[in-house]
């Protein structure tokens, strides 16, 4: 009787995949998280996780970038359009967002690292692990982040920056999962020895 293969490998080792969409996941969710145009007007004011660009534009008529919460307060002493026209969670969703993207980032290449090296670490929380779950709740924060943006309706819309977001978390997701399986520890075999004839 053949021995119990306690960890099978796939007939198709689907490792440089996941480490192409890991890669390609981080390069994007890095981009998202540096970029100022997740909402922005066409050749105007943008603002993204870490700040806005052009904000100036708007008070001061001249170029300049800004933190999301300095511009929410420029808004708020222009009176009480102003202050209806922004949220309090504007600003702490963007850099929750941010930081999670830079988790997700490090993750994700952590965990392509290890299948690239064909390393299977017992480790407390994985890579992959900590990736998923920290790309999970920035699609949480960041829907947060674009739903309470400045201005009123039509003020700015969706931009490069999210779109980037939103492809790469899809992209990180499936990474992850996939990553999860091909560095997942060695299981021990707890039959090993048993059965051994010299025992009895």
């Amino acid at each position: 009787m053949s021995e119990l293969d306690l960890n099978p490998q796939p007939k198709k080792d689907p490792r440089m995949l996941a480490i192409g969409l890991a890669v390609a996941a981080a390069v994007l969710l890095a981009f998202a998280a540096f970029s100022k145009d997740w909402v922005a007007r066409p050749m105007s004011v943008g603002f993204g996780p870490m700040g806005c660009h052009d904000c100036n534009l708007l008070e001061f008529n001249k170029p300049g970038s800004m933190s999301n919460g300095a511009f929410v307060d420029m808004m708020r002493t222009m009176g009480e359009d102003g202050a209806r026209h922004t949220s309090s969670a504007f600003a702490p969703a963007g850099w929750i967002t941010f930081g999670l993207c830079l988790i997700a980032v490090l993750g994700l290449l952590g965990a392509a690292g290890l299948a690239f090296a064909k390393k299977r670490p017992d480790l407390p929380v994985a890579p992959s692990s900590a990736a998923l779950l920290s790309i999970m709740v920035a699609l949480i924060s960041g829907c947060v982040f674009v739903a309470t943006k400045p201005g009123g309706p039509g003020f700015v819309g969706v931009s490069n920056g999210f779109w980037a977001f939103g492809i790469g978390a899809v992209m990180a997701i499936a990474a992850a999962q996939m990553l999860a399986k091909i560095n997942r520890p060695v299981d021990p075999d707890l039959l090993d020895g048993a059965m051994n004839p010299e025992q009895y």
